[in-house]
């Protein structure tokens, strides 16, 4: 009895762990594929951040619906509107989705964009007959030919809401440490918590979820 005393609660723990490690695992295949049908999104409406976002909100679904609920339609509206309202950035709040861009950069913008009044005077790197375009062309402060350029790559980190219990409280402690309650140990002092993923998700029971994806811009991407 002693020794299943001892033994018990790390049993547990560990069982728990390896459910919620497997939850994770199944949650980051949902979260590569919504990074990918964002990129897709954002490349058929000129790599938009806004466009891309509002597609992975709805992609993001599965993560938010009630399997009890049988009628479909039902279903999905309702997980499509928890999601919504669980990845609306609220600033020094909260913000479990972010969509960043990384390509184009800025300074391909400098290097090949321009302005049109087709364009709604927006700046755009034009992506027509690329395959006719010199892939040696480089430009002098992206360095990247004007093919890389229309390769449209994006970040997404995605707050996954932890479900096995006690693992909120574990992770939490494992990522950004615990105070001990013995002052010998420092206790007290928590410049070991305030980096970013501890104070935007650790601490508030998720775990940061980061993909990317890359594919080929269809129309020409905006500078904003």
């Amino acid at each position: 009895m002693a020794e299943f005393a001892v033994a018990f609660p790390f049993a547990l723990l560990l069982v728990l762990g390896i459910i919620q490690l497997g939850l994770m695992y199944t949650a980051k295949e949902i979260v590569n594929e919504a990074a990918f049908m964002a990129a897709r999104a954002g490349s058929v409406q000129n790599a938009q951040v806004d466009a891309m976002n509002s597609e992975m909100v709805k992609a993001l679904a599965p993560f938010y619906q009630d399997l009890t609920q049988k009628n479909d339609a039902t279903r999905l509206a309702v997980a499509y509107g928890r999601a919504f309202v669980d990845t609306v950035c609220i600033p020094f709040v909260r913000c479990f989705l972010k969509v960043e861009r990384l390509n184009p950069t800025d300074a391909a913008f400098d290097d090949f964009g321009i302005t049109s009044k087709s364009m709604q005077n927006h700046i755009y790197i034009p992506n027509d007959n690329l395959e006719y375009r010199p892939h040696s062309t480089q430009g002098p402060k992206s360095g990247m030919s004007i093919q890389d350029a229309n390769a449209l790559k994006v970040k997404v980190t995605y707050g996954y809401e932890l479900k096995v219990p006690l693992m909120k409280a574990v992770f939490n402690a494992v990522m950004c440490g615990f105070d001990s309650g013995i002052n010998a140990f420092g206790r007290g002092d928590t410049s070991y918590g305030t980096s970013s993923d501890c104070s935007d998700y650790y601490s508030k029971g998720r775990v940061p979820i980061v993909s990317y994806a890359t594919v080929q811009m269809q129309t020409p991407a905006w500078k904003k």
